[in-house]
């Protein structure tokens, strides 16, 4: 296992940084279109999940997730929710992480992102249960809350990897990632699932 370095701190804390500042004016809106139109909620709570499957998937090492969202905590924490930003931003990278974890990070194939972000949505789901008052839903209107709260997740997934793929590309991650053999972070953003 590599040590920790200060260009992975940095790396962290720049993609860290950056989901920050997109999450405070997400902060800002999340909480009432929660309680006042929460099928315009649902399309948004990926939100949270780009900055973590980012930095598994561009550095491929342990506490990425967790590092990042931490500092995106923090950063977002300028906003109404206030200090609640960086237990709702941690909760997104542990769990993220945690897939990976199970796999003694071994494994980085795109399958085991997605999986994780759908059990991750499943969560967040079964948790809102009663803030969205989910029981009183006539089930077309539960059926299509619920996939776009996971179709949320999983695009979220998609942006972090392709914008991972790229940034790897341009040669962000040389020397920075753990080494998989041959491949490069970038093919194994996008390499089919096997």
């Amino acid at each position: 296992m590599k040590s920790v370095t200060t260009r992975y701190l940095m790396t962290c804390a720049a993609i860290g940084a950056a989901m920050g500042v997109l999450l405070i004016p997400a902060n800002f809106v999340s909480a009432p279109l929660a309680a006042a139109a929460p099928m315009a909620y649902a399309p948004m709570v990926g939100l949270w999940l780009i900055g973590p499957v980012l930095a598994l998937a561009l550095i491929r090492r342990p506490g990425a997730a967790v590092l990042t969202t931490f500092v995106a905590g923090v950063v977002s924490s300028a906003s109404p929710v206030g200090a609640w930003s960086i237990v709702t931003c941690l909760m997104a990278g542990v769990a993220l992480e945690l897939a990976f974890v199970v796999t003694l990070y071994r494994v980085w194939r795109p399958w085991l992102y997605y999986a994780a972000a759908v059990v991750f949505g499943g969560l967040y789901v079964a948790s809102g249960w009663a803030a969205f008052n989910m029981g009183s839903m006539m089930t077309g209107v539960l059926v299509t809350f619920v996939a776009l709260m996971i179709g949320s997740f999983v695009a979220a997934t998609w942006l972090g990897l392709f914008l991972a793929q790229r940034l790897a590309k341009a040669g962000v991650a040389r020397g920075l990632a753990a080494p998989r053999g041959s491949a490069e972070p970038a093919q194994v953003a996008h390499t089919d699932a096997r």
